[in-house]
């Protein structure tokens, strides 16, 4: 059972995705002649207008095909044809609900709460030294080492992500910035707690309707940093290729989530894959939206030069030859995960 709904939640991302392929497509006059969901023989549907909604073999996704996507097209009406404008909007859409579906989620899951914790030391478990460190009770911390303090649950993560004891941290006292610098702060055993700690505490606050909301929204910013420094971490080799996962990992993590954590829990690893596909498939790359997005960005330079548009049927090549890789990689990780489910 959890299988099957981590595996309808994963499908549900990739249609919602395609969904906003479909509305921004028809909302700016583009022809598309199909919406499938799923991937594959087509098994039923019904032709509504120019377009044919149906729903194919494999439960993996959907489809959404536009004319002239893909290549040159004599209707008006072909996505080639249309400005610029309408094909940025069309090609970032799809991302757009991605990242609205992890949003609505995250805000729905912080409806219940009563109370936020905030970004503002509330006191120290034992003397840490606020002359040690230069952290006062009552300071608000903005950003440690360059990175805006956005979810006060990641503070311990970005004090232990640089690996070092020594951090710049930007606080607001009395209602001015300070900047503290060589901050000396390292996780040690507290009794109060238990376990290794920063030995700092928090304030909490009564949670309103739009301050939960502004928490959805850091949230969901919390998780696009988090996205960045994983790419930043396997251009640095501190992450490796083998640690990727693909579909048939991603679908394990959250049935595994969903089965020996809570729903919360699942549903919360959903709203960040949701927020992952929104910004890894607006990344400059063949075969990605980002990848599209970049060669308009081509075109509008190479027009300020009175060089028409580029041949379609070009940039289609670059496409082919990205998404070609781009399945390497898939086989890959996904053998990686189906190696580590056996491993267990």
């Amino acid at each position: 059972m959890y299988i099957v709904l981590a595996i309808l939640i994963f499908g549900l991302l990739i249609v919602v995705h395609e969904l906003g392929h479909f509305l921004v497509a028809k909302a700016v006059g583009v022809r598309v002649n199909a919406f499938s969901i799923g991937l594959g023989p087509r098994l039923f549907g019904k032709k509504i207008g120019e377009t044919d909604f149906c729903v194919c073999a494999f439960p993996i996704g959907g489809a959404c095909v536009m004319e002239g996507e893909d290549e040159s097209s004599a209707d008006e009406r072909a996505f080639v044809n249309k400005p610029v404008w309408a094909r940025f909007l069309v090609l970032v859409a799809g991302s757009a609900m991605n990242f609205l579906m992890g949003l609505v989620i995250l805000a729905i899951l912080v409806m219940p709460v009563k109370t936020l914790t905030t970004n503002v030391i509330s006191g120290f478990p034992e003397a840490l030294g606020g002359t040690n460190a230069g952290l006062l009770a009552g300071d608000e911390i903005i950003s440690i080492d360059g990175e805006r303090v956005l979810d006060p649950g990641k503070i311990a993560y970005l004090l232990s992500r640089s690996g070092n004891s020594s951090h710049t941290i930007v606080v607001r006292r009395g209602g001015e910035k300070v900047r503290l610098e060589n901050a000396e702060i390292v996780p040690r055993e507290f009794e109060e707690g238990g376990g290794l700690r920063y030995g700092i505490n928090l304030e909490t606050k009564e949670a309103t309707f739009f301050s939960k909301l502004g928490y959805a929204g850091r949230i969901s910013m919390e998780y696009v940093r988090m996205i960045r420094m994983s790419i930043m971490d396997l251009f640095s080799g501190a992450a490796k290729v083998t640690d990727m996962s693909g579909p048939v990992g991603i679908t394990a993590v959250m049935s595994s989530a969903a089965k020996n954590y809570s729903l919360e829990v699942f549903f919360e690893l959903a709203a960040f894959i949701a927020i992952n596909l929104a910004v890894m498939n607006m990344l400059p790359l063949p075969a990605l939206d980002g990848g599209r997005v970049f060669f308009l960005a081509v075109e509008l330079v190479l027009g300020l030069f009175g060089v028409r548009k580029l041949n379609p049927k070009y940039e289609n090549y670059v496409h082919l030859a990205g998404l070609v890789l781009f399945m390497a990689l898939m086989v890959f990780v996904t053998f990686n995960d189906i190696v580590r489910l056996i491993k267990g």
